[in-house]
């Protein structure tokens, strides 16, 4: 049965930069190949092409952008088990293969929680209310979580949460279920994949804090980031909470924060590689922490 990771890099030449990066860290600690899918507005050139065991060139499905394009991951991905990692993580810990065992036989796979009231999917681009959906999608929850690892195994099973996913993004409820993100006509993921798990009876994985396959950076306030021990710790404290100790395989640098430690890191990989460093100047930070919640929709 064949293995493999998986990335994204369509529409704009910054994210292959990023995905280089993290094909970069995979090499180093697996021998499980790595492939990214572009689109026409993407070149790969030589340089970048060889870090990648495929180059996956799909054609545009225009109502589809940004975020929205990993509901096409199982449709296009060249394995049977795959592990999709978004282009803004690296990976430090070969605890990964861990996780290759343990979702073994899953048909789709994440790390999140249920969530049935209050604020979710929080970020500076948005927030929704948990209540509000599961009313109005007849759901008993919400599975809260984060798109930047997600494991699937392809099947019909599977096939059926990524269909879901678009057919919710194209349904009358978009804008209750989820809300605009970086780029015009992009909307979060998250949300959608968040409702179609539940209709569909998948629960998502319980990690501990400490031996997850993904940590975020939103919310740090203090980290230890090794490349050479494998290891990333990261301390985060959301507003009004306490301090947390998260570890884990990947690291997702969600919007590149902290870009004082992810660009020495993604240059020390480059620079083994001779490729050259990055160009920060094509880079700007993103603030992803929480807003306050928004009133709950009426209606």
């Amino acid at each position: 049965m064949t293995e493999g990771y998986l990335a994204i890099a369509m529409d704009d030449r910054r994210y292959l930069d990023l995905a280089a990066n993290l094909a970069l860290s995979i090499r180093r600690l697996d021998t499980r190949p790595v492939s990214v899918l572009v689109n026409d507005a993407v070149a790969v050139d030589p340089d970048y092409r060889r870090l990648f065991d495929a180059v996956i060139i799909v054609p545009d499905e225009p109502d589809l952008r940004g975020a929205m394009n990993k509901t096409r991951a199982h449709a296009h991905t060249p394995y049977e088990r795959t592990m999709y990692v978004d282009s803004d993580c690296l990976l430090f810990s070969p605890k990964v293969e861990l996780f290759w065992h343990k979702l073994r036989g899953r048909p789709f796979a994440v790390e999140g929680l249920r969530q049935s009231e209050g604020p979710v999917f929080a970020s500076s681009l948005g927030v929704r209310d948990a209540a509000d959906i599961c009313r109005r999608m007849a759901i008993p929850h919400v599975i809260v979580f984060n798109s930047g690892v997600m494991y699937f195994e392809r099947g019909p099973e599977a096939a059926r949460v990524f269909a879901r996913a678009q057919a919710l993004y194209r349904g009358p409820e978009r804008d209750r279920i989820s809300y605009p993100f970086k780029h015009p006509g992009e909307y979060a993921d998250e949300p959608f994949f968040g409702v179609a798990l539940p209709e569909l009876g998948i629960a998502p994985v319980d990690s501990p804090l400490t031996h997850r396959l993904q940590v975020t950076t939103p919310h740090m306030i203090d980290g230890r980031f090794d490349l050479d021990l494998g290891h990333v710790e990261i301390v985060k404290q959301p507003p009004g909470q306490a301090a947390q100790l998260w570890s884990g395989a990947f690291c997702h640098f969600c919007g590149l924060a902290p870009m004082d430690i992810y660009f020495p890191l993604a240059d020390r990989l480059r620079q083994a590689e001779g490729l050259a460093p990055m160009d920060r100047s094509r880079f700007r930070p993103v603030v992803l922490t929480a807003p306050p919640p928004a009133p709950r929709a009426a209606g």
